[in-house]
Protein backbone atom coordinates (compact mmCIF):
# COMPACT_ATOMS: atom_id res chain seq x y z
CA UNK A 1 0.00 0.00 0.00
CA UNK A 2 1.07 3.50 -1.37
CA UNK A 3 0.06 6.21 1.34
CA UNK A 4 0.98 10.29 0.60
CA UNK A 5 -0.46 12.50 2.91
CA UNK A 6 -3.36 10.00 4.20
CA UNK A 7 -4.46 8.78 0.36
CA UNK A 8 -4.30 5.15 -0.59
CA UNK A 9 -2.36 5.59 -4.11
CA UNK A 10 -2.28 1.99 -4.94
CA UNK A 11 -6.15 1.94 -5.10
CA UNK A 12 -6.91 5.26 -7.20
CA UNK A 13 -10.74 4.26 -8.24
CA UNK A 14 -12.04 4.47 -4.40
CA UNK A 15 -11.77 6.67 -1.57
CA UNK A 16 -12.71 6.54 2.08
CA UNK A 17 -13.56 8.96 4.56
CA UNK A 18 -10.57 8.39 6.67
CA UNK A 19 -8.37 8.66 3.65
CA UNK A 20 -10.24 12.38 3.19
CA UNK A 21 -9.97 13.36 7.02
CA UNK A 22 -6.66 12.22 7.72
CA UNK A 23 -5.58 14.28 3.78
CA UNK A 24 -7.06 17.61 5.35
CA UNK A 25 -5.85 17.25 8.93
CA UNK A 26 -2.05 16.26 6.86
CA UNK A 27 -2.82 19.92 5.50
CA UNK A 28 -4.03 21.66 8.50
CA UNK A 29 -1.18 20.12 10.52
CA UNK A 30 1.65 23.06 8.59
CA UNK A 31 -1.41 25.60 10.08
CA UNK A 32 -0.22 28.24 6.79
CA UNK A 33 -3.28 29.65 4.28
CA UNK A 34 -6.21 27.51 4.15
CA UNK A 35 -6.11 27.18 0.56
CA UNK A 36 -4.57 24.15 0.37
CA UNK A 37 -7.40 22.45 2.99
CA UNK A 38 -10.39 24.08 0.93
CA UNK A 39 -8.67 23.40 -2.77
CA UNK A 40 -8.21 19.51 -1.74
CA UNK A 41 -11.47 19.72 -0.24
CA UNK A 42 -13.28 20.57 -3.07
CA UNK A 43 -11.64 17.53 -5.13
CA UNK A 44 -11.66 15.12 -2.52
CA UNK A 45 -15.35 16.08 -2.33
CA UNK A 46 -16.97 16.23 -5.82
CA UNK A 47 -13.51 14.42 -7.80
CA UNK A 48 -11.50 11.75 -5.22
CA UNK A 49 -9.92 10.13 -8.17
CA UNK A 50 -8.57 13.08 -9.78
CA UNK A 51 -7.49 14.00 -6.11
CA UNK A 52 -5.70 11.64 -5.34
CA UNK A 53 -3.96 11.41 -8.90
CA UNK A 54 -2.93 14.92 -8.29
CA UNK A 55 -1.31 13.92 -5.00
CA UNK A 56 0.58 11.47 -7.06
CA UNK A 57 1.30 14.19 -9.59
CA UNK A 58 2.34 16.64 -6.55
CA UNK A 59 4.60 14.23 -4.80
CA UNK A 60 7.29 14.52 -8.11
CA UNK A 61 7.57 18.44 -7.48
CA UNK A 62 7.10 19.55 -3.72
CA UNK A 63 6.70 17.33 -0.63
CA UNK A 64 8.07 14.99 0.83
CA UNK A 65 11.36 15.49 -0.54
CA UNK A 66 12.96 18.77 0.81
CA UNK A 67 14.65 20.14 -2.04
CA UNK A 68 11.66 19.56 -4.21
CA UNK A 69 9.86 21.84 -1.71
CA UNK A 70 12.45 24.31 -1.69
CA UNK A 71 12.73 24.53 -5.64
CA UNK A 72 9.19 24.62 -6.88
CA UNK A 73 8.50 26.81 -3.48
CA UNK A 74 11.34 29.43 -4.83
CA UNK A 75 9.13 29.83 -8.29
CA UNK A 76 5.86 29.95 -7.20
CA UNK A 77 7.04 33.13 -5.58
CA UNK A 78 7.73 34.78 -8.60
CA UNK A 79 4.55 33.32 -9.97
CA UNK A 80 2.50 34.42 -7.35
CA UNK A 81 4.18 37.82 -7.85
CA UNK A 82 3.37 38.14 -11.46
CA UNK A 83 -0.30 36.88 -10.61
CA UNK A 84 -0.89 38.98 -7.67
CA UNK A 85 -2.51 35.62 -5.68
CA UNK A 86 -1.61 37.09 -2.09
CA UNK A 87 -2.49 34.10 -0.40
CA UNK A 88 -0.09 32.03 -2.37
CA UNK A 89 2.55 34.31 -1.57
CA UNK A 90 2.11 34.29 2.27
CA UNK A 91 2.13 30.86 2.13
CA UNK A 92 5.11 30.57 0.12
CA UNK A 93 6.52 32.54 2.86
CA UNK A 94 5.46 29.76 5.72
CA UNK A 95 6.91 26.89 3.40
CA UNK A 96 10.27 28.41 2.63
CA UNK A 97 10.53 29.68 6.30
CA UNK A 98 9.48 26.40 7.66
CA UNK A 99 11.83 24.89 4.87
CA UNK A 100 14.80 26.89 6.51
CA UNK A 101 15.19 29.74 4.11
CA UNK A 102 15.82 32.95 6.52
CA UNK A 103 14.02 35.59 5.50
CA UNK A 104 15.93 37.78 3.97
CA UNK A 105 17.02 34.80 1.93
CA UNK A 106 13.43 35.18 0.51
CA UNK A 107 13.29 38.55 0.04
CA UNK A 108 16.79 37.67 -2.41
CA UNK A 109 14.08 35.64 -4.03
CA UNK A 110 11.28 38.62 -3.86
CA UNK A 111 13.59 41.02 -5.29
CA UNK A 112 14.78 39.08 -8.53
CA UNK A 113 11.25 38.47 -8.98
CA UNK A 114 10.49 42.29 -9.05
CA UNK A 115 12.53 42.61 -12.22
CA UNK A 116 9.66 41.04 -13.52
CA UNK A 117 7.21 41.44 -11.69
CA UNK A 118 7.77 45.02 -10.89
CA UNK A 119 6.27 47.80 -8.76
CA UNK A 120 3.30 45.66 -8.70
CA UNK A 121 4.40 42.27 -7.59
CA UNK A 122 6.42 44.35 -4.30
CA UNK A 123 2.84 45.60 -3.30
CA UNK A 124 1.13 42.01 -3.96
CA UNK A 125 4.38 40.63 -1.41
CA UNK A 126 3.85 44.21 1.23
CA UNK A 127 -0.04 43.40 1.24
CA UNK A 128 0.69 39.59 1.47
CA UNK A 129 3.22 39.47 4.33
CA UNK A 130 4.89 43.31 4.85
CA UNK A 131 3.31 43.44 8.15
CA UNK A 132 4.92 39.64 9.06
CA UNK A 133 7.95 40.44 8.68
CA UNK A 134 9.19 42.16 11.10
CA UNK A 135 8.05 39.32 13.31
CA UNK A 136 8.79 35.91 11.31
CA UNK A 137 10.66 33.79 12.96
CA UNK A 138 14.66 33.60 12.06
CA UNK A 139 15.22 30.68 10.30
CA UNK A 140 18.66 29.34 9.85
CA UNK A 141 19.47 29.97 6.62
CA UNK A 142 20.50 26.34 5.70
CA UNK A 143 17.75 24.28 3.96
CA UNK A 144 17.29 21.83 1.09
CA UNK A 145 19.45 22.37 -2.35
CA UNK A 146 20.63 19.89 -4.96
CA UNK A 147 24.13 18.67 -5.01
CA UNK A 148 26.65 21.39 -6.54
CA UNK A 149 24.40 24.26 -5.73
CA UNK A 150 26.05 26.93 -3.50
CA UNK A 151 26.24 31.19 -3.31
CA UNK A 152 28.47 32.96 -6.05
CA UNK A 153 27.76 36.37 -5.99
CA UNK A 154 30.82 37.18 -7.98
CA UNK A 155 29.07 35.17 -10.77
CA UNK A 156 26.11 37.32 -11.25
CA UNK A 157 28.89 40.61 -12.21
CA UNK A 158 30.55 41.30 -15.57
CA UNK A 159 32.26 44.65 -14.36
CA UNK A 160 29.81 47.59 -14.81
CA UNK A 161 31.15 50.99 -13.60
CA UNK A 162 28.39 52.22 -11.35
CA UNK A 163 30.07 55.53 -10.79
CA UNK A 164 28.55 56.73 -13.96
CA UNK A 165 24.98 56.27 -15.62
CA UNK A 166 26.52 56.52 -19.27
CA UNK A 167 26.72 52.76 -20.48
CA UNK A 168 30.61 53.68 -21.10
CA UNK A 169 32.56 51.60 -24.32
CA UNK A 170 34.15 49.52 -21.03
CA UNK A 171 30.68 48.91 -19.33
CA UNK A 172 29.32 47.45 -23.30
CA UNK A 173 32.35 45.83 -23.63
CA UNK A 174 32.12 43.53 -20.44
CA UNK A 175 28.46 42.97 -20.58
CA UNK A 176 28.34 41.59 -23.82
CA UNK A 177 31.60 39.69 -22.61
CA UNK A 178 29.90 38.08 -19.95
CA UNK A 179 27.25 36.90 -21.97
CA UNK A 180 29.85 35.40 -24.55
CA UNK A 181 31.93 33.77 -21.62
CA UNK A 182 28.96 32.02 -19.80
CA UNK A 183 26.69 30.93 -21.99
CA UNK A 184 28.16 31.52 -25.54
CA UNK A 185 26.47 33.83 -27.09
CA UNK A 186 24.74 37.61 -26.54
CA UNK A 187 20.90 37.53 -26.48
CA UNK A 188 19.15 39.61 -28.98
CA UNK A 189 17.22 40.97 -25.95
CA UNK A 190 20.58 42.31 -24.71
CA UNK A 191 21.94 43.64 -27.59
CA UNK A 192 18.26 45.68 -28.34
CA UNK A 193 18.30 47.00 -25.27
CA UNK A 194 21.74 48.48 -25.73
CA UNK A 195 20.90 49.97 -29.29
CA UNK A 196 17.59 51.87 -28.04
CA UNK A 197 18.09 52.82 -24.17
CA UNK A 198 21.81 51.84 -23.25
CA UNK A 199 20.60 53.53 -19.88
CA UNK A 200 18.28 51.06 -19.10
CA UNK A 201 20.27 48.20 -20.65
CA UNK A 202 22.85 49.18 -17.58
CA UNK A 203 20.89 49.55 -14.61
CA UNK A 204 18.45 46.34 -15.34
CA UNK A 205 21.59 44.32 -15.45
CA UNK A 206 22.82 45.94 -12.33
CA UNK A 207 19.85 45.14 -10.32
CA UNK A 208 19.88 41.65 -11.71
CA UNK A 209 23.17 41.15 -11.00
CA UNK A 210 22.88 41.92 -7.03
CA UNK A 211 19.56 40.70 -6.02
CA UNK A 212 20.98 36.90 -5.38
CA UNK A 213 23.64 37.35 -3.18
CA UNK A 214 23.33 34.61 -0.29
CA UNK A 215 21.30 31.97 -2.00
CA UNK A 216 23.02 29.48 -4.49
CA UNK A 217 23.60 31.26 -8.08
CA UNK A 218 21.29 28.46 -9.50
CA UNK A 219 18.08 30.46 -8.40
CA UNK A 220 18.63 32.85 -11.00
CA UNK A 221 18.18 30.72 -14.09
CA UNK A 222 15.87 28.21 -12.36
CA UNK A 223 13.75 31.11 -11.94
CA UNK A 224 13.96 32.63 -15.20
CA UNK A 225 12.59 29.07 -16.61
CA UNK A 226 9.74 28.89 -14.82
CA UNK A 227 8.79 33.04 -16.61
CA UNK A 228 9.92 32.23 -19.51
CA UNK A 229 7.96 28.93 -19.71
CA UNK A 230 4.65 31.05 -18.81
CA UNK A 231 4.95 33.54 -21.08
CA UNK A 232 6.07 31.22 -24.03
CA UNK A 233 9.34 32.95 -24.85
CA UNK A 234 11.10 30.10 -26.56
CA UNK A 235 14.22 32.60 -26.91
CA UNK A 236 14.14 32.95 -23.00
CA UNK A 237 13.59 29.02 -22.22
CA UNK A 238 16.92 28.60 -24.35
CA UNK A 239 18.83 31.19 -22.18
CA UNK A 240 17.64 30.30 -18.98
CA UNK A 241 18.28 26.43 -19.58
CA UNK A 242 21.54 27.19 -20.90
CA UNK A 243 22.99 29.23 -18.26
CA UNK A 244 21.55 26.69 -15.91
CA UNK A 245 23.34 24.53 -17.67
CA UNK A 246 26.50 26.40 -17.11
CA UNK A 247 25.99 27.41 -13.46
CA UNK A 248 25.58 23.53 -12.77
CA UNK A 249 21.94 22.69 -12.98
CA UNK A 250 21.68 18.89 -14.01
CA UNK A 251 19.28 18.13 -17.10
CA UNK A 252 16.95 15.93 -14.82
CA UNK A 253 16.46 19.01 -12.71
CA UNK A 254 15.55 21.35 -15.63
CA UNK A 255 13.16 18.90 -17.11
CA UNK A 256 11.37 18.67 -13.94
CA UNK A 257 11.37 22.34 -13.98
CA UNK A 258 9.81 22.40 -16.70
CA UNK A 259 7.60 19.65 -16.53
CA UNK A 260 6.25 21.14 -12.76
CA UNK A 261 5.44 24.20 -14.76
CA UNK A 262 3.37 22.55 -16.65
CA UNK A 263 1.63 21.03 -14.21
CA UNK A 264 1.07 23.50 -12.14
CA UNK A 265 0.15 26.55 -14.61
CA UNK A 266 0.48 25.75 -17.68
CA UNK A 267 -1.04 22.16 -18.53
CA UNK A 268 0.47 20.26 -21.34
CA UNK A 269 -0.19 22.30 -24.03
CA UNK A 270 2.47 24.76 -22.24
CA UNK A 271 5.08 21.96 -23.41
CA UNK A 272 4.29 22.88 -27.00
CA UNK A 273 6.76 25.95 -27.17
CA UNK A 274 9.34 24.46 -24.97
CA UNK A 275 9.61 21.53 -26.77
CA UNK A 276 10.73 23.93 -29.83
CA UNK A 277 13.02 25.52 -27.46
CA UNK A 278 14.87 23.31 -25.32
CA UNK A 279 14.75 19.67 -27.04
CA UNK A 280 18.11 19.97 -28.55
CA UNK A 281 19.16 21.09 -25.23
CA UNK A 282 17.84 18.28 -22.71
Amino acid sequence: MEISEGLDLSNIDSITQAEIDQNLVNVWRRRQPLYEVQANSLMLDYAPVFAKLHRWGSDLFGRPDPANIVLLAAQNMHSYMMTGWETGILNTFHTLTGAGMHKNQIMELVMFSQLYAGMRGLGHVYRAAGDLLPVLREAPGNFAVPEGWAPDPDAFRCGLDLTTRTLTDADRENLTGWYEKTIGYVPDSVLFSIKIHPEFAKVNRAKWEVAIRTLPKQFAPHLMLRHNMIIGSKEGMRESVILGKAWGITPALLSRSISATAFFFTGNEGLYEAHDALEDLL
